[in-house]
């Protein structure tokens, strides 16, 4: 199975850019890398921070806001991996989703990816060991569960990894604002 890093397309012209999800009392909804499921939250919304085109896939930060048709479609092939959250958009009239993953992974190739680590000399000395920045990041695929379909990357959590499978449900679906990276091993990719 290949594997994919789901990013925001930001070359999409005229398109809109969200805000961060926070309740109607501007309070952000914490812990978003978690592997549990919600099992209550606040009213969700996300300011929009420059109108726009609207898309099927935003990433506000690092969360991912999407349309409900696009939810569902994605919700069918993750299964139990994602929990599709409603939020509004302040300022538009339709109905969105939020994605939380409900899996972390670890399988981060570090002999194959280029990364730093934080040092107790950097600023940040409490984060000392943890990725500080992964830019070409590959997976150990053997490390991921068969079932694994939509996930972060234990130590590498803003990465959000969807499967081929769901990413060919993305796609089937016409999304809009959806980027896809592979970050297989060098030698499956060239397969």
């Amino acid at each position: 199975m290949n594997y994919f890093d789901l990013r925001d397309d930001d070359t999409i012209p005229n398109r809109w850019y969200l805000g961060e999800l926070h309740d109607m009392h501007g309070i952000e909804l914490p812990e978003y890398y978690r592997e549990t499921r919600y099992q209550s939250f606040p009213a969700l919304v996300v300011d929009l921070e420059r109108p726009g085109r609207p898309l099927d896939f935003t990433m506000t930060i690092v969360r991912p806001v999407v349309s409900q048709t696009l939810a569902q479609a994605m919700a069918g092939a993750a299964g139990d991996d994602l929990q599709c959250l409603p939020v509004g958009v302040v300022g538009h009239p339709g109905a969105l989703m939020f994605l939380h993953s409900t899996r972390i992974v670890r399988c981060l190739d570090e002999s194959r990816s280029e990364w730093t680590k934080w040092t107790p000399n950097d600023h940040r000395a409490d984060l000392a060991g943890s990725y500080r920045q992964v830019i070409d990041l590959t997976l150990d695929v053997d490390q991921i569960p068969s079932d694994a379909h939509f996930f972060r990357v234990w130590g590498w959590e803003v990465a959000l990894i969807v499967s081929e499978v769901v990413k060919d449900v993305m796609e089937s679906t016409g999304c809009l604002g959806a980027r896809f990276t592979s970050v297989m091993p060098s030698a499956v990719r060239a397969n």
